[in-house]
């Protein structure tokens, strides 16, 4: 099921840290093609393209796992460290969710403990598709695993990894042979099952005054990127709320105890409007629309306050390149499969990648 979850960032928003891209070029390019600031920050789309780019020119679809298990608590800066200093597993998860963005966590992480065992749920944040889906799928869950190991150290091994993505039983073996846990192929979610007994024992490395010196850090990062997106969000998280029919500025202005002239102002500050956030929500709308309920384009049209069907179609299309009918018989029910897997050691190992400054 595509996630519509409301959220500030969108993948085009240059918010990311290029900690994983460094990863990547770490592997495969030159050192000297590592950027030379900290500062530089990229969109989950350039990232993405890159990492989907990178992927099919060594024809290894397990790249991005090497990726991700390259991703250790020392590539996070301040919020690795909150994670490592937390009481408990429990506690370093909260952290995690609560600076997803500093961690460029594509992934909400829902922790349920079932008796021996303990699951760590990874949800989508954005509605990602195809390729793009598949590597940051894979890439999320050795990222997740590496930093399980470094917060619980080398006893920690996990006893399953589930993926909601499509694939072969070899696929599952090569991908379980890569993270040295059994993997399953073909899964409703995405899931990393462990024992519970790690969820709330001590953590080695605890610290309560290191731990809040960095959590305090990380609020102040956090609250320099509130500042644009918190207002979005609001605005953002009522439109998506409303699925019988799209509030109007004038409706949304008035459940924020605003003037419409003043959230057209405030908006502004942040550089978005009304419009742009209601664009963004239409599509993520119309997507899930498509691939999870049998709604037609007239039906789902008059549900996202078009004036009339050929409108939607037109702007689904400016959206994705296909009409709305087309991308349900391509999307629905199918999902990206992964190539053939290769093994290519040592092989195009030269091959550089743009930069996030000239992407």
């Amino acid at each position: 099921m595509v996630s519509v979850d409301a959220s500030p960032i969108t993948a085009q928003d240059k918010v990311f840290s290029t900690a994983e891209w460094q990863a990547l070029h770490a592997r495969y390019a030159a050192p000297d093609a590592v950027p030379e600031t900290p500062f530089t920050r990229l969109s989950l789309a350039q990232w993405l393209e890159t990492l989907t780019s990178a992927c099919q020119q060594h024809a290894d679809p397990l790249l991005a796992l090497r990726v991700g298990q390259g991703m250790h608590l020392t590539a996070y800066g301040m919020v690795g460290l909150a994670l490592l200093s937390s009481a408990t597993l429990r506690g370093a998860l909260e952290v995690a969710n609560q600076f997803a963005v500093l961690m460029n966590l594509k992934h909400r992480l829902h922790l349920a403990v079932d008796g021996e065992s303990a699951h760590i749920l990874l949800a989508e944040s954005f509605p990602l598709l195809g390729a793009g889906r598949h590597y940051s799928t894979l890439l999320e869950s050795a990222k997740i695993l590496t930093l399980l190991g470094d917060i619980l150290g080398h006893g920690f091994n996990a006893t399953q990894v589930n993926l909601n993505l499509a694939g072969s039983a070899d696929d599952a073996q090569a991908i379980s042979r890569t993270l040295g846990a059994p993997a399953y192929l073909n899964s409703s979610e995405n899931r990393i099952t462990f024992p519970s007994v790690f969820v709330d024992q001590p953590l080695p490395q605890s610290h309560a005054i290191t731990h809040q010196s960095c959590k305090a850090v990380c609020l102040d990062q956090m609250n320099e990127l509130s500042q644009r997106y918190d207002l979005c969000f609001q605005v953002q998280k009522m439109l998506l709320a409303t699925p019988e029919r799209i509030p109007t500025l004038t409706e949304v202005a008035a459940r924020l105890h605003l003037s419409p002239r003043t959230l057209r102002r405030k908006l502004e500050t942040t550089d978005s409007s009304y419009n742009q956030i209601l664009e963004e929500v239409r599509k993520k709308l119309a997507i899930r629309y498509l691939l999870d309920t049998p709604l037609t384009t007239e039906a789902i049209s008059e549900k996202l306050s078009y004036s009339d069907a050929a409108n939607f179609r037109h702007a689904f299309k400016r959206w994705t390149g296909t009409a709305p009918r087309a991308f349900r018989a391509q999307y629905r029910d199918s999902d990206w499969v992964m190539p053939a897997l290769h093994t290519l050691p040592g092989a195009a190992d030269t091959t550089r990648f743009a930069s996030p400054s000239q992407a």
